[in-house]
């Protein structure tokens, strides 16, 4: 024991002794590095006899002070970053000084903020599409959950390869947006966003949950998973997820194997072994109420769908959490969606945090075929194109704006800024691009449209009087070629139709009218014995005799094989339904021999 105590004590005054250096290498940083620089080359701005942007170092004389204050030293390190600071009619810090300080700041923030309770984040509910995007990434569906009109362009060409460096110069690509391609059958989907008001994915307030939007929700997590479009051939985790384990497998120990990874992208972070037994339980619960494994899984995965943990995006609790915040930030920010494994991982073992790392991650993510969501979110969230789509122009200014009602200029012009945004990603062009450039993509229509004043041809009325006149001319002579043909064919038709008149008549007096004596009768007075011949019916199931009547309770009568070949036949037969609800079904019917079969039968109401 005092052993462990002396082995403690020294610990704590390790740690003491490096935090004493800590702070003293701090004070000397502060003091010899970054005060003398803050005072050449802020104080005139920022703490002289004016205080610009409500930021003042003059209070701030020691490191205590400055580092008690991580937001001022976040700001510094923006300013300075962007070339923002110091401003360009003030003398400039050389690259070498400005790599340290830069470094010194950034040490000095995490000092600053280390053990700080974190700030509490707003939480906010996936929109749609990042809601759609979520579910096809959790269950790798091939196609999208429900319609999303969000989406204003739809790529037919595969042209985003960042690596390449090069947009083609011409690009098959469309809006769908009045128009949107169906997601699964039988999907309850929720109301539209209207991001181009205020459904942007950062307006925590405004992505609420609303009672009717839970209902909502609720119903749209079992829709999806019982769609007839959500199975093996779109659905990629089916034989991992859903498929049936072999006989023998412990399905309680199969449900949890199976879920911790499902769950912790769903949930995107680390999955308590509580929130797992939790959810294992319920669908261990539905396979003992008789429900397949398959089935049982679909209903745990419709209950993941609707849960707060998936529905909502919530800042990290504490430090400890943190790393898996960066990762849904990066992965809904740049992907739409939660992250992956990889990403989860990275946050797991903290290497998501070092910048190396973090550069390599965006890298990847950069180059994903996912990345295609940032591009069809952030520019049109940000230019707010949906408006593109809403503008109605008078029509009197702009009579050819709707020249083609399924593809008004509208359409075409959202294409424009949205082709603009994907050529300065694949081609990493300057931002200014985005601002002034100096190309753009159009189609042939817009390119009319801005570069003329779209004024309809000259009309020629000579020309179109002559044209009508030859016109006429010509379907006069049509019309006398038709008559002509007409005649022709009356004088070949008339004879022989007349000729097939006359024998039908006379066949039709020379033929004696045919005996429909009936060939087989049942009267049902007390017995089923046949009236005219010996057909007797064999009673199959509980039958009674009541008015002239069989009264068939679940049976059915059957006759012998019929002693003749039947060519044609008539069916007659009187019956009374016990009410008008009874079932429909056969009443008198023949069969064999093969498949021949025909049938008199009652319908139903």
């Amino acid at each position: 024991m005092p052993c462990q105590e002396i082995i403690s004590k020294s610990f704590v005054l390790f740690v003491l002794s490096l935090a004493i250096v800590s702070a003293e290498c701090r004070a000397d940083e502060f003091a010899d590095f970054v005060n003398p620089l803050v005072a050449k080359h802020c104080l005139k701005c920022h703490g002289g006899e004016k205080v610009n942007g409500e930021v003042n170092f003059k209070p701030i004389t020691t490191a205590a002070q400055f580092l008690a204050q991580p937001a001022l030293i976040n700001k510094m390190i923006d300013a300075i970053d962007s070339n923002d600071m110091p401003p360009e009619d003030e003398p400039q810090l050389d690259e070498k000084t400005r790599t340290r300080l830069l470094a010194t700041l950034k040490s000095m923030l995490r000092d600053a903020t280390t053990g700080k309770e974190r700030a509490p984040s707003q939480i906010r509910r996936l929109n749609r599409f990042q809601y759609n995007n979520s579910v096809r990434d959790l269950f790798q569906l091939k196609l999208d959950v429900f319609e999303l009109p969000e989406k204003l362009m739809t790529r037919h060409d595969n042209y985003l390869h960042p690596a390449a460096k090069k947009m083609p110069d011409k690009v098959r690509v469309a809006s769908l947006a009045l128009n949107p391609k169906a997601g699964l059958r039988d999907v309850k989907a929720f109301p539209k966003d209207l991001r181009a008001e205020h459904g942007f994915d950062n307006q925590a307030n405004q992505l609420t949950l609303s009672p009717l939007l839970l209902d909502a929700f609720l119903r749209l997590s079992v829709s999806i998973v019982e769609s007839p479009d959500f199975n093996e051939q779109t659905v990629g985790i089916w034989n991992d997820f859903f498929r049936q384990p072999a006989d023998g497998t412990d399905s309680q120990a199969e449900v949890k194997r199976r879920l911790e990874p499902f769950l912790s992208i769903a949930f995107r972070g680390r999955v308590e072994a509580e929130t797992l037994d939790r959810y294992a339980a319920y669908a261990t619960a539905k396979i003992k109420q008789g429900l397949s494994f398959t089935d049982a899984m679909k209903k745990v995965g419709s209950a993941v769908l609707s849960s707060p943990m998936f529905l909502y995006r919530t800042g990290a609790a504490d430090n400890r959490d943190a790393p898996f915040e960066l990762a849904s930030n990066l992965s809904f920010f740049l992907w739409g969606s939660c992250p992956d494994h990889e990403l989860l991982r990275l946050a797991e073992t903290g290497e998501l945090a070092q910048p190396d790392v973090l550069n390599r991650t965006i890298e990847r993510m950069l180059a994903d075929p996912k990345i295609e969501r940032f591009l069809d979110t952030f520019p049109s969230q940000w230019l707010q194109l949906e408006n593109v789509l809403a503008a109605t122009p008078d029509p009197q200014i702009n009579k050819y704006f709707k020249l083609d009602q399924d593809n008004p200029a509208g359409l075409q012009m959202v294409l424009e800024p949205l082709l603009l945004f994907d050529t300065v990603f694949v081609e990493d062009r300057p931002i200014v691009d985005l601002i002034a450039p100096q190309f753009s993509y159009q189609s042939e229509f817009l390119k009319t449209w801005y570069t003329s004043e779209l004024k309809p041809p000259p009309v020629d009325l000579q020309k179109i009087t002559e044209d009508n006149r030859r016109n006429d001319e010509q379907r006069q002579r049509l019309e006398v070629s038709i008559k002509s043909a007409q005649s022709d064919l009356d004088a070949l038709i008339e004879p022989v139709k007349t000729k097939l008149l006359a024998d039908r008549k006379k066949d039709a007096s020379e033929k004696k009218p045919v005996d429909l004596k009936p060939f087989a009768a049942w009267e049902f007075n007390g017995d089923l014995k046949e009236s005219i011949g010996s057909l007797d019916l064999t009673a199959h199931g509980k039958i009674e005799f009541k008015d002239g009547m069989a009264v068939l309770d679940q049976a059915y009568l059957q006759s012998p094989g019929l002693p003749i070949e039947l060519k044609a036949k008539s069916l007659e037969v009187w019956c009374q339904v016990h009410n008008l609800d009874q079932r429909g079904g056969g009443v008198m019917g023949i069969q064999g021999p093969g498949d021949f079969f025909d049938t008199i039968v009652i319908g139903e109401r």
